[in-house]
């Protein structure tokens, strides 16, 4: 490492460090080898945040949040399809390491792990997206449930969770070693649900491919549609019309509304107790069939694209959600309150500290949860800042999962009808154009959604995708909770897993 290096160090700080790289396009700068060591290095003493990474042909690219949620990224080139990883210093970019590795064949020297998380050994070939696809993967289609030497230390039974077997919740594999009581170790395994969502991206005519953006995730399906909306919207250097953003909140709300009404009936069976999530149940199919009604789809696929938001049909009724919905989550939240004892016995369950939600970037309710006050929310033009909640929970238990939950479920209504009542009838006059089928350049697009921040980079050439990242937080998410089982007991690993929702969907793209 040169003296020069030192010094610019010492002047500035890691963005600074990336700026002083060559500039492409409008958020990458290229650093070489020597270069990209030294800010590994310094990353130690650095509060930058990492937010993702891929890889494009030879080179790998970063993507770090400059004061939380401004982009900044990288590019290396992986010399013989190696790089120094970042995990050493992030480790939250484990499992982006572990990505690439599945799918490009690079390897992140000094990783943490690089135990594949995606391929499961019944793909045809090895890194598909690779420029050299390796030969198919010998290794038998079970490797996984093969049993690993560790989970027999200390241990007095082994337990399996099939991917085929664990109804309601993400399809993973998850192994608990148990001693007495309490698991004493456990470990989950992903990529049943990969879909090869990016390859089926590539070099598809921006114009075709919100259908399929509209069905990464059912639960999350207009913060996918918004936020690759938002990336088309930077690239051509277009700003929707007020009308069109309250639009768009409206949907992402009722979205929220509706997988929490799910998770929140999925916790309560998980603790057995049938009769409030009944009430979730009922809340959410009356909500699902509004939105059928009113959109056209009960999951609110298709109704956002650049420059333009669906608009429900025409009728005076559409202008407030049916009472009953609100009364009926009112109604089951203060059932579950009324219960004796039954939130002393969710504190201290399945706890996320503070410092790991940070460390792991763990964003969204969960991250909020645990007194990681980020909400993306606060930089996204469609929101006023009043209409937020101030999230005041710490505690990271599922406890705090839950009651975050109660609050958001609040505030989601309070906001749609404020929009409603005082805003969105406004907004009837024709709406600007955008067109993409030509459009070239790369943006970025954001929106806070179910799980947290979803992210989209866009690179567009005549109008086909030639680059595309997808940040869902549910990958993070699912590194990090096979941590919080140990010393649990093993009759509580059902509700924790069912207060971090559903991920599969977020971790197997």
């Amino acid at each position: 490492m040169t003296e020069s290096f030192h010094s610019s160090f010492q002047k500035n700080n890691c963005a600074n460090f990336i700026r002083q790289g060559e500039q492409e396009g409008k958020y990458f700068f290229r650093l070489d080898e020597q270069k990209w060591h030294s800010l590994v290095e310094q990353l130690k003493e650095d509060t930058l945040v990492f937010l993702g990474m891929w890889a494009d042909k030879e080179d790998i690219n970063i993507l770090f949040l400059e004061g939380g949620f401004r982009p900044l990224g990288v590019k290396i080139t992986a010399s013989v399809d190696r790089y120094l990883a970042v995990s050493s210093v992030r480790p939250s970019a484990e499992v982006y390491e572990r990505i690439i590795l599945d799918l490009w064949g690079k390897e992140a020297m000094n990783a943490i792990n690089l135990y594949p998380w995606l391929d499961r050994g019944v793909w045809n070939c090895t890194w598909p997206l690779s420029a050299r696809p390796g030969p198919k993967n010998e290794q038998s289609d079970f490797k996984d449930f093969d049993q690993n030497a560790a989970l027999f230390q200390n241990s007095e039974e082994i337990a399996i969770i099939s991917p085929v077997s664990d109804r309601n919740l993400s399809p993973a594999l998850w192994r608990f070693s148990i001693k007495g009581e309490k698991i004493i170790h456990a470990e989950s395994f992903y990529g049943y649900t990969h879909r090869g969502i990016i390859a089926n991206l590539h070099q598809k005519p921006l114009i075709k491919a919100f259908s399929l953006i509209s069905r990464i995730n059912a639960l999350d399906s207009i913060s996918h549609q918004s936020a690759f909306a938002h990336a088309i919207e930077d690239m051509a250097g277009f700003v929707p019309e007020t009308g069109i953003l309250r639009k768009r909140v409206i949907l992402i709300e009722l979205m929220r509304l509706n997988a929490h009404t799910l998770h929140l009936s999925l916790i309560f069976r998980a603790l057995g107790i049938k009769v409030v999530a009944a009430r979730y149940e009922y809340a959410r199919e009356l909500l699902m069939r509004w939105c059928l009604h009113y959109y056209g789809h009960r999951w609110l696929m298709d109704c956002i694209y650049p420059g333009l938001s669906c608009d429900p049909v025409i009728e005076e009724s559409v202008y407030k959600l049916p009472k009953e919905i609100q009364d009926i989550c009112f109604e089951a939240q203060h059932l579950s309150e009324s219960i004796p004892g039954l939130f002393e016995n969710l504190r201290d369950v399945g706890v996320l500290d503070m410092n790991h939600a940070i460390q792991y970037d763990i964003s969204g309710y969960i991250g909020r949860a645990s007194g990681r006050d980020y909400d993306i929310r606060r930089y996204m033009p469609e929101y006023r800042l009043e209409w937020l909640v101030p999230s005041n929970f710490k505690d990271g238990d599922v406890l705090a999962r839950t009651q975050i939950r109660f609050q958001e479920i609040c505030n989601s209504f309070n906001i749609i009808d404020q929009i409603f009542q005082h805003e969105v009838q406004e907004y009837h006059h024709p709406q600007k154009a955008l067109s993409i089928e030509n459009l070239t350049g790369e943006g970025i697009g954001v929106c806070e959604g179910v799980q947290g921040d979803i992210w989209y980079y866009v690179k567009a050439v005549n109008g086909i995708i030639e680059d595309i990242f997808i940040h869902d937080p549910a990958v993070k998410q699912a590194m990090i909770l096979p941590k919080l089982m140990q010393n649990q007991l093993w009759s509580d690993q059902l509700v924790i897993r069912a207060s971090f929702g559903i991920l599969s969907t977020g971790a197997d793209l």
